[in-house]
């Protein structure tokens, strides 16, 4: 049993079973991940014990090189599934200008040994993104940039743009603001003169086709070029002490606070204050960079041979 255990046969065997299986979950599989099912775990589980099965098999008569190489691979091995199992991950809602120790995941809610601050979030575009006025008549269409102070003259009447905004809203006085500088809700304000009549009426790109019935030819509003690029959360973190910590998060740069990492998620493009951050501790990853040590101690020991 020993001797099937701790054989290339079955190291090899197993090798081609994990690629096959990461081809299968990188390019064809579109529904839940197998690294976290129960028979990829013993599979992995399987390959360090035929590592440590061939490593003790030989104890008495191998090199230092191959013992420290072997060892470093199942020490690896068994801290990247603790990273899989032990690791604690939870969501951290925050509003700019308030800050939260509170994180939540499907077990419930966590104290933070620390609290963090949003004090702002950025969006970043590919491009400015450009206002467009669509105009249906007479069976077809024609699209216009969207100015303010721009005059459209279409068969029916004239457009003039009076006013434009990025992110609509309106304050407790009911008046017009501009919410933000993103262009969550643009909308954009028209004079529309037809039959001797004029109408000021808004259009909403988020809202197409509002007014499509009162006027003599169907408008529309709306965005080109609004995909954004990057999102990044300024913000300060704070520990029990008092002391602060200044950073930004974007999307695949995370911070570091101690033993934990602020990752960025999310964010609403209905409050362009709110951002959702991603909280991680990974209780595996002093036994994966031990297992690197060690594999490198071995390698360094083969190369001096």
């Amino acid at each position: 049993m020993l001797n099937f255990i701790s054989s290339l046969r079955l190291f090899f065997s197993l090798c081609l079973a994990l690629a096959g299986i990461f081809i299968y979950q990188t390019i064809f599989n579109r529904g839940t991940p197998v690294y976290g099912s129960a028979w990829f775990a013993a599979l992995g589980v399987l390959v360090a014990v035929n590592l440590a099965a061939c490593a003790l098999r030989r104890a008495k008569t191998a090199s230092a090189p191959f013992l420290f190489l072997h060892a470093g691979l199942v020490v690896i091995i068994l801290g990247a599934f603790a990273t899989r199992f032990y690791r604690f991950e939870a969501q951290l809602p925050l509003h700019a200008g308030q800050a939260s120790s509170l994180a939540y995941n499907n077990s419930g809610s966590y104290e933070l040994p620390f609290s963090v601050k949003l004090e702002n979030l950025r969006l970043e575009y590919y491009a400015e993104p450009l206002g467009l006025l669509t105009v249906e008549e007479d069976g077809g269409s024609k699209i216009f940039a969207a100015k303010e102070g721009a005059v459209i003259r279409a068969a029916g009447g004239e457009i003039r743009v009076l006013r434009l905004f990025r992110d609509f809203g309106l304050n407790a006085k009911n008046e017009v603001v501009e919410k933000s500088p993103y262009w969550h809700n643009p909308a954009a304000r028209l004079e529309i003169s037809a039959g001797g009549k004029k109408k000021k009426l808004w259009f909403f790109g988020n809202f197409p086709g509002r007014h499509g019935q009162d006027l003599p030819f169907k408008v529309h509003y709306g965005l080109e070029r609004a995909e954004i690029k990057n999102f990044t959360s300024a913000v300060t973190v704070s520990s029990g002490t008092g002391t602060g910590l200044r950073g930004e998060i974007a999307v695949n740069r995370p911070l570091k606070v101690g033993a934990y990492s602020l990752y960025q998620t999310s964010y609403d493009p209905a409050d362009a204050g709110y951002s959702l951050l991603t909280v991680t501790l990974d209780r595996g990853r002093w036994a994966v960079y031990a297992g690197f040590i060690i594999l490198l101690t071995g390698v360094l020991l083969w190369l001096r041979r």
